[in-house]
């Protein structure tokens, strides 16, 4: 539940098995997906593709963008980072060479959109954070 109704948080779960969550906002063109989580149990059966999927089909007139640490060689994680950036490859995301720079650093936008639009990604950003959230998208 969020006290706004553009602000979504879904929970999947497998039984009475909690598998997974997503926390994404919504806006005209654009549905920001600003975390994505799986049960660290059950990763590697498919239900963070379930998940994109779910969101794919709710919203098929809106591209999906979500952003994403660099994948740069002598990041520390830099295995996961690759590891993330192929999984969402796999789920229709593309690169976009758009950053988003906020107080936690750079990050790198993906979408399954033909391209970032990022009017609809600002306009996303801002409606989750009720304007107070300082950020600048650029190349």
């Amino acid at each position: 539940m969020s006290l706004k109704p553009s602000v979504n948080f879904h929970s999947l779960y497998d039984g009475d098995k909690f598998a997974g969550l997503a926390y994404y906002v919504e806006s005209e063109s654009t549905i920001y997906l600003t975390y994505l989580a799986v049960n660290e149990k059950l990763r590697g059966h498919g239900y963070g593709s379930q998940i994109l999927t779910m969101l794919e089909n709710k919203y098929q007139d809106k591209a999906i963008v979500i952003d994403i640490e660099p994948v740069v060689p002598t990041a520390k994680n830099y295995k996961q980072r690759i590891s993330r950036l192929k999984f969402y490859e796999r789920n229709g995301f593309h690169r976009t060479d758009q950053k988003l720079k906020d107080q936690d650093g750079e990050f790198e936008a993906l979408t399954t959109g033909k391209k970032l639009d990022k009017v609809g990604f600002a306009k996303a950003l801002k409606q989750m954070s009720f304007g107070l959230y300082q950020f600048k998208i650029e190349k």
